[in-house]
């Protein structure tokens, strides 16, 4: 069991991601290492929007690996360069895991960084997904 929660008596998040995530014992887990927006034949989009997707589809490919999707992330760290790719940021996940009420949500950070081990990247991404 993965019971997604926020706290009634605390301020509700700031954007799509859930205060907090308990995972049963005994439930699959698996560590994805940080992900950039590097397509598979190695190439990086300039746009922040675009290799946001990318991450969230090399994630997905981790995770489809071994059975899970992106509905079986608990947890997510995300590594960005300028605090103004922070919309990009947002609409490249839109674009990979949907919005609204019926898109996944997990718990999540984000933080500025001075820089990445490449200059073309903007962007890293490190997740934890769980599932029976």
């Amino acid at each position: 069991m993965v019971d997604r929660y926020n706290p009634a008596t605390m301020a509700a998040p700031v954007a799509a991601y859930f205060q907090g995530v308990e995972v049963e014992a005994g439930e699959r887990t698996i560590f994805v290492a940080g992900q950039v927006g590097m397509r598979p034949d190695g190439t990086v989009p300039e746009s922040m929007e675009d290799q946001t997707e990318q991450a969230f589809l090399n994630i997905q490919a981790v995770l489809r690996e071994k059975g899970m999707d992106l509905d079986d992330l608990v947890s997510t760290q995300t590594f960005i360069i300028n605090r103004a790719d922070v919309p990009g940021y947002r609409a490249g996940r839109e674009k990979a895991v949907g919005s609204g009420d019926d898109a996944p949500k997990w718990a999540a950070a984000t933080i500025t960084v001075a820089g990445l081990t490449r200059p073309e990247w903007k962007i890293e991404i490190c997740a934890v997904a769980a599932k029976k």
